[in-house]
Parts: C-alpha cells; sequence; structure tokens
C-alpha cells in the first residue's frame, strides 16, 4: 500500500486521483467533478493506494488536510492527474521518468518501516506500469473536467 497526497473521487465506479502540492487545487478539481458530473470525493488530501490482484484501490483515510472530504470507501483507480494551473486548459498523458518524476513527489515514503522503501518504490513501480498519468494543466472550470474526462475515459459514460 501506498500513501499519497492527493484527492480521490469515484466517478461511476471509476477511481482519478489528483496530485499536486498543497494549494494546487487537488480538493477543488475534486470539487468541480462532483458539481458537474456527480462524482463522490472520497478524500481531499490522503489516500491509499493498494495493489490487488487485478487492479489498484484508492481508499479514503480519516486524514483529510483543509478538505472536508474523508469517506471511508474505496475505487479501482483509472488514473492519476497531476494539477498545474494555467490560463488554458490542456492535458497530457506522461510516459517514462516524466511519468515517475510527476508521481513521485506526492508519496509518503515509509522509512520507519523496515524494508519499507522497497516494498513502497516495487509497489510504486507496478502502479505506474499498469495506469495511465496524465498532466492536467487548468483553469477551475467545467472545461477542465470535460477535457480530462474525454481524455481519460474517451468520452464515454458508463
Amino acid at each position: 500500500m501506498i500513501q499519497f497526497h492527493s484527492s480521490l473521487i469515484d466517478f461511476d465506479g471509476h477511481g482519478l486521483m489528483f496530485l499536486g502540492p498543497s494549494g494546487i487545487g487537488k480538493t477543488t478539481q475534486a470539487e468541480l467533478w462532483h458539481t458537474y458530473r456527480d462524482a463522490v470525493i472520497i478524500n481531499g488530501d490522503i489516500v491509499f493506494v493498494q495493489e490487488t490482484e487485478g487492479n489498484f484501490l484508492g481508499w479514503g483515510t480519516p486524514w483529510h488536510g483543509s478538505s472536508p472530504y474523508c469517506e471511508n470507501a474505496s475505487v479501482p483507480v483509472d488514473a492519476l492527474i497531476i494539477l498545474k494551473q494555467a490560463p488554458k486548459n490542456q492535458i497530457r498523458k506522461l510516459e517514462g521518468f516524466e511519468k515517475v518524476s510527476a508521481v513521485s513527489g506526492s508519496i509518503f515514503y515509509p522509512r520507519w518501516l523496515e524494508n519499507g522503501m522497497e516494498l513502497c518504490l516495487e509497489t510504486l513501480n507496478h502502479l505506474l506500469c499498469a495506469l495511465p498519468v496524465y498532466e492536467l494543466s487548468c483553469r477551475p472550470d467545467e472545461a477542465a473536467v470535460e477535457l480530462a474526462e474525454k481524455t481519460v475515459f474517451g468520452g464515454e459514460r458508463f
């Protein structure tokens, strides 16, 4: 299991994680998905990701930072979205080391556990090999939600 500094939503049984530093808009992006796509906000600040046999489950935690969202729920994670604030909405898929670099800054590494770092990095490797990572440069608006939805899900509703 990996602990992320992230918000997590459940969009019709599909999990999206929004990553980035404090104040970048993780909770804001989750609230936009709730407002415009009726997504459930599971957590606004700290998310656990568990590797299972068939997928990766994102779990809410009791820790929610400045956001009020901390549901005791899980959802299979479909994608990780790195947030950047920008004057116009753009999205691109990250690959290779850029993917690793963008995600690794949002992880709480378990240095207090013997072999914790190795286990965390092994799980992170599996996660990054299995799931897409996108960089969403955006404004806090419905158009950002629409762009991410079309990119991640191909515009299809479930």
